[in-house]
């Protein structure tokens, strides 16, 4: 039976005796933007309080957000902290000095990357906008609604046309790859998983509506969000609202 391009990847991938990683080249964990067209201080996300972490994942449950569904700029800048946030500072000798996010990446590569399409959040603009990590904040990146576009990306989904907004995780594989080799691969993916289930867990304890999707037309998705061909992955989408 021929292997098919799962097997192929998996084949690929696998870590054998004798195998070595790449010497100690790290990629800087952080995208920046030369000139956004807008950039926006988020509030500060609450560390304490809250639901409790066992009935959160009870109650979780993938649903289609409402129509006329509207969020909160506080309630964005909660998930996005809750998917890639800093949430301390390491010591100075420890690893660069690299601060620790909500979500683990191994040797702390952090490829992950965060994008909000907004269609009605509070006091905001509709368009594209990236989450700058170290700042905690967005910087817009491209202007105006895009759901028409959004949905067709996305084969139609339903829910899209009413959501408050779209948070997309893309990985930049260069920065898994560079220190763990082809092996990074299956990291990217893995991490990704990490940081959709915090945003998924926030938003349950917040009272939002969230619908994961993985399906989508890779390449027209990455033109949506001005992505750098292969070097930047989208990965997975997050419907948003109430």
């Amino acid at each position: 039976m021929k292997d098919s391009i799962g097997d192929k990847f998996h084949d690929s991938t696998k870590l054998k005796r004798g195998d070595t990683f790449p010497p100690g080249k790290r990629v800087p964990a952080f995208k920046v933007y030369a000139s956004p067209l807008e950039t926006i201080r988020l509030p500060a996300p609450k560390a304490k309080g809250g639901a409790g972490v066992w009935s959160v994942i009870a109650a979780r449950r993938s649903l289609i957000p409402e129509v006329g569904s509207s969020v909160t700029p506080s309630e964005i800048a909660q998930l996005l902290w809750a998917a890639q946030g800093i949430t301390g500072e390491r010591s100075a000798t420890a690893r660069a000095a690299l601060p620790f996010r909500a979500s683990p990446s191994p040797s702390g590569a952090y490829p992950l990357e965060a994008y909000v399409l907004v269609r009605d959040v509070k006091d905001t603009f509709a368009g594209v906008y990236h989450y700058v990590v170290r700042e905690h904040q967005l910087e817009q990146v491209r202007i105006g609604d895009i759901t028409k576009d959004f949905s067709s990306a996305l084969l139609g989904e339903a829910g899209i046309d009413v959501a408050a907004c779209a948070i997309v995780l893309t990985g930049v594989t260069e920065r898994v790859t560079a220190s763990h080799g082809e092996r990074g691969h299956r990291y990217l993916y893995l991490e990704a998983g990490f940081a959709a289930q915090n945003i998924l867990l926030a938003a349950t304890a917040l009272g939002l509506s969230v619908l994961p999707i993985s399906t989508f037309y890779d390449d027209e998705l990455s033109f949506l969000l001005g992505l750098n061909g292969n070097r930047e992955l989208p990965m997975c989408v997050i419907l948003v609202g109430r």
